[in-house]
């Protein structure tokens, strides 16, 4: 897996609940695996991995569907249960399903989305738990790029 994923900036979904994946992210993919597979972490926020490390990483999950405890379980069904495999169509963008949006918090109202490098893989956050996330780990957010805004046509400038 060679991809490494860095940085942070906030976007918004259009209309179509759809979300830019920025650029400098897309372009550490090779042109031949632009597939992603978006899922739930334990975290209450999203995770988009490309296809072919979220392919290594379920082969290599370490828990029994049959294990006896229900922690482990819950593992499994949130990581595998919630996986969607999803492509980027030409203006780069991914469409978050209404299931997912509920899942990482994503109001009607505030549909700003914070989109975090995270080594092999990009976390998606609500704005809003992104923030309480930082709040309880003392970490200051106010420098955060606003590449898009909320009613825009999801120009971005990443």
């Amino acid at each position: 897996m060679s991809e490494v994923f860095r940085g942070a900036s906030t976007h918004s979904l259009d209309d179509k609940q759809r979300l830019i994946v920025p650029k400098r992210f897309l372009e550490r993919l090779p042109a031949v695996d632009t597939n992603f597979v978006l899922t739930a972490s334990q975290d209450k926020c999203l995770l988009l991995i490309s296809k072919s490390a979220f392919d290594q990483k379920a082969s290599n999950f370490d828990v029994d569907p049959l294990a006896e405890e229900a922690e482990e379980r819950a593992k499994l069904r949130r990581f595998l249960g919630h996986a969607e495999d999803c492509k980027p169509d030409k203006a780069g963008r991914i469409v978050i399903s209404e299931f997912l949006r509920n899942y990482m918090g994503l109001g009607k109202d505030d549909k700003r989305v914070v989109v975090v490098g995270m080594g092999p893989m990009i976390e998606l956050w609500s704005a809003l738990r992104w923030q309480e996330s930082m709040e309880d780990a003392g970490t200051e957010t106010s420098s955060l790029p606003d590449e898009t805004t909320v009613g825009s046509k999801g120009a971005s400038k990443s």
